[in-house]
């Protein structure tokens, strides 16, 4: 198993004040796709947006060597199968845990208020995970809920005992790295309790009156089954069917079984899922799990909150939910992009990199995690010499590729969604792929 260097791993720590982590544990040749001739690159990184399986994308060895980082604990076998059953075609688990914990939460928080309306929800949410009767499955969770004990849920992605504003105050981030298939194997586990913000504000907070729901629990999913994160969704899809069929065979919730109603987030782009998202409070959602994407999010946030509705979404970490007024009703079970952003610099500086370029997409999503990258590598010692923001749907990136190439850096980190793609035959013809 791979272990960073352990100084490089204790300068990042040390520099990241309240942060705890700890760790668990070239020849030219054909540029793929590109159709021209690299040199010997540069070593590259990914993150959780385009941490996905290429194999069909790029020739043999294109990405062989990059490194990445994303959310997550070590998923065990019995967890995997049970997605599996759900959904046989799985290719990966990715946010198939925090989808099945959202969900849970949801219903454990519903139990506990004896009141299935979006209100009722979001003021049980944070007490279920965190400061009571530890339990691990839905079903112990759920009985000694109504037996009326304060529970405290550890479920299949985590600790998640969510902080004051509805984020996991502990995580798991994976470190991976892609072989000459150009998929990618898990290399090692960090783990990272995140401080909770200093102060919430009055519209952060569930205020006015709860009232009462229909007695019917109804979980709407707002997720990628199209757009730039359309990879994420079938595990993420999977994880909440898991769920809802776990929390129905132990007896659903207020004595009835848990309903469904789902959607299309279309992640990548903001111009679906509004529309999706009426669609969602049409169908009498209490809570909606989702929408991947962090600008997709936002763009629905005030939508669903605005109705008296919970969102839990399974895979947002832009640091911009900490501080948004979401009325108390926005929830994640993916950690936000401060711990991310301090792995990934500990990763890069632990692998020796003294002098790195950030590219990362303009949107919320991006910008966080890339100055928070930028933040903690800094403090660690390390220099970025080129910080470029693209847009996304841009014809082409070859500006931004070139500006990288006349800063010279050792290392890239990307960060990015689909748009990979089309980014790595550009950087391979600049002579930046990874190095050989």
């Amino acid at each position: 198993m791979y272990r960073p260097n352990t100084l490089m791993r204790a300068a990042v720590v040390a520099a990241a004040g309240s942060l705890v982590l700890a760790g668990c544990g070239g020849s030219d040749g054909d540029s793929g796709n590109s159709g021209t001739k690299k040199s010997s690159g540069v070593q590259l990184y990914f993150v959780d947006g385009n941490t996905a399986d290429y194999s069909g994308d790029f020739d043999k060895g294109t990405l062989n060597g990059v490194r990445a980082t994303f959310p997550g604990a070590e998923l065990g076998d019995e967890f995997k199968q049970r997605l599996l059953k759900t959904n046989p075609k799985l290719k990966d688990f990715t946010y198939g845990p925090e989808s099945y914990d959202a969900t849970v939460v949801v219903a454990l928080a519903a139990i506990s208020a004896k009141n299935d309306s979006g209100k009722a929800i979001g003021e049980k949410m944070a007490e279920v995970t965190t400061g009571g009767e530890k339990c691990t499955t839905f079903k112990d969770c759920a009985a000694a809920a109504k037996a009326g004990k304060d529970i405290d849920y550890d479920g299949v992605s985590g600790p998640i005992d969510l902080n004051s504003t509805g984020s996991p105050s502990a995580a798991t981030i994976g470190i991976f790295q892609y072989g000459d298939d150009n998929n990618y194997t898990n290399q090692d586990y960090v783990t990272g309790k995140i401080p909770d913000v200093s102060s919430i504000k009055a519209n952060q907070k569930v205020s006015g009156s709860v009232p009462k729901g229909d007695g019917t629990l109804t979980v709407g999913t707002l997720l990628p089954a199209t757009g730039d994160l359309a990879f994420l969704g079938p595990p993420e899809f999977a994880g909440v069917d898991t769920a809802v069929t776990d929390i129905n065979a132990a007896g659903g919730v207020l004595g009835k079984p848990v309903k469904q109603v789902k959607a299309d987030s279309g992640d990548g782009s903001p111009n679906i899922a509004p529309s999706e998202t009426d669609k969602l409070l049409r169908g009498k959602a209490d809570a909606v799990i989702g929408a991947a994407s962090s600008s997709v999010s936002l763009s629905v946030i005030d939508k669903i909150t605005g109705a008296g509705v919970v969102e839990v979404s399974p895979a947002n970490t832009s640091t911009a939910f900490d501080t948004y007024a979401d009325k108390g009703l926005y929830f994640r079970t993916a950690p936000s992009d401060v711990l991310q952003g301090q792995v990934m610099a500990q990763t890069v500086s632990g692998d020796g990199y003294q002098n790195i370029a950030i590219l990362a997409r303009q949107d919320s999503y991006g910008e966080a995690l890339a100055e928070n990258v930028r933040k903690f590598y800094t403090e660690s010692g390390g220099k970025v010499v080129s910080f470029k923001l693209y847009d996304a749907n841009a014809a082409n990136y070859t500006a931004e590729v070139n500006a990288i190439k006349a800063a010279d850096p050792d290392a890239i980190v990307l960060i990015a969604f689909d748009e990979t793609k089309k980014i790595i035959p550009e950087l391979i013809k600049a002579g930046l792929g990874q190095k050989k």
